[in-house]
């Protein structure tokens, strides 16, 4: 398939991938470089300068913008834009003449598509066809029915569910801060009694340190004064205090 601004020959004529159509309607062959979906029309550089003078609002596309060249025209190529001449009968394809030159060379049966219209209108299958469109436009219209019902469905069964997350984030935090108040609580008292222990270690090992130094001094006076017997009633009473105090450290 040609693309951008390429061209194929064919013999001695050129085939362009798009043909202006208003060179066309003067059995000129020039390659289009603008389309305007208004009109539906492809235009070479020359044709789009009157275009432009004639429909000034007309938002026409140039080739930079080949994604928005699409229409549909019933007797036009969907893919060149030119017009629908031939049936390929073995891939059973509408095509224009770049069509045939780009994919259907090969093919074996090429019908035209004057010669296969002839008293088709009077077919039982043409005739079916404006039942069966409506039939399928029917179902589609169902079916999008359908799909507007299953969208709304979706949205409220997403607003439950985010309601109930934040109910339930709610209850998760109140039932922590429950948690955190008692255990707090539990962390007041036990730290309170802690200190308490702590500080009565505190007041007992400086008790008990005056207590032992007071009795060394007097035990040292009672030895330079030879008072065995108060002495030895010192030892006996100090060496219980250090007992004492080691049971406290040991503690």
């Amino acid at each position: 398939m040609a693309t951008g601004g390429s061209s194929i020959y064919k013999g001695s004529d050129l085939i362009h991938d798009l043909s202006c159509s208003k060179c066309e309607e003067n059995d000129l062959n020039t390659e289009a470089q603008h389309f305007c979906p208004e009109c539906e029309h492809h235009l070479c550089n020359k044709c789009v300068k009157i275009h432009e003078e004639y429909f000034k609002k007309h938002a026409v596309y140039g080739r930079g913008d080949l994604h928005k060249w699409a229409t549909f025209s019933m007797d036009r190529c969907d893919q060149h834009g030119k017009e629908l001449e031939v049936l390929c009968d073995d891939h059973q394809e509408l095509c224009c003449s770049v069509c045939v030159s780009l994919n259907h060379r090969l093919c074996k049966s090429i019908s035209h598509l004057p010669d296969r219209a002839k008293g088709f209108h009077e077919k039982a299958e043409f005739r079916q066809l404006s039942a069966a469109v409506d039939k399928m436009r029917n179902r589609l219209d169902e079916m999008k029915k359908a799909g507007r019902k299953d969208q709304a469905k979706l949205k409220d069964s997403y607003k439950k569910i985010v309601a109930e997350i934040k109910f339930l984030r709610k209850e998760i935090d109140a039932i922590l801060d429950q948690i955190e108040k008692a255990t707090i609580e539990q962390l007041d008292n036990m730290i309170g009694d802690l200190e308490k222990d702590v500080n009565d270690d505190v007041v007992k090992c400086v008790k008990m340190n005056d207590q032992l130094k007071n009795m060394m001094e007097k035990i040292n006076q009672m030895i330079g004064k030879r008072k065995e017997t108060n002495a030895y009633i010192g030892y006996r009473k100090c060496t219980a205090k250090l007992t004492q105090a080691d049971n406290l450290i040991g503690t």
